[in-house]
């Protein structure tokens, strides 16, 4: 079950992910900045059931990259078809197929403990998804959808 906290207005980017490593004790849990509060996910629990070929509505903000030997390539913002595509290879590792989405490019300024800003790709991805393996969708649900932008509240998978 996901744990939903008020957070503090100033704090978002790394020092949010801070204070969600210091909440879980230094448990790894995905979680994601929803404006006001903070959804939270423990990797170390149970994962709700799924049914196969169920749709599904979600809602994901991803960091959008393709791996080019050991640098990520990022698309455009306004390169939605791309990112649909990104979403659906994604999905089939993660065991569903995209039914419909809605796909807003945008990125997100990041500030780190020590002062270094940067951005980062936060697509949002909202629409209705069937799955197709459920152990393989269970273990995206529980770790996220992709690996680059974890540390930044990206790639987590919530069910409406």
């Amino acid at each position: 079950m996901d744990i939903l906290i008020d957070k503090p207005a100033r704090v978002r980017g790394y020092a949010l992910h801070r204070l969600v490593e210091q909440h879980q004790q230094g448990v790894p849990a995905l979680w994601a900045d929803e404006g006001p509060r903070v959804r939270i996910r423990p990797r170390n629990q149970d994962s709700p059931s799924f049914e196969l070929g169920k749709i599904i509505g979600f809602t994901v903000t991803a960091c959008v990259a393709f791996s080019s030997g050991n640098k990520h390539k990022y698309l455009p913002t306004d390169d939605w078809r791309g990112r649909r595509q990104w979403l659906e290879q994604r999905g089939a590792k993660c065991g569903f197929e995209v039914v419909g989405v809605h796909v807003s490019g945008a990125m997100q300024p990041i500030e780190t403990h020590d002062g270094r800003r940067f951005t980062v790709d936060a697509t949002e991805f909202t629409g209705l998804l069937k799955v197709t393996d459920l152990v393989a969708f269970q273990h995206c649900y529980l770790n996220g959808i992709s690996k680059v932008g974890k540390a930044f509240g990206l790639n987590m998978i919530v069910i409406d």
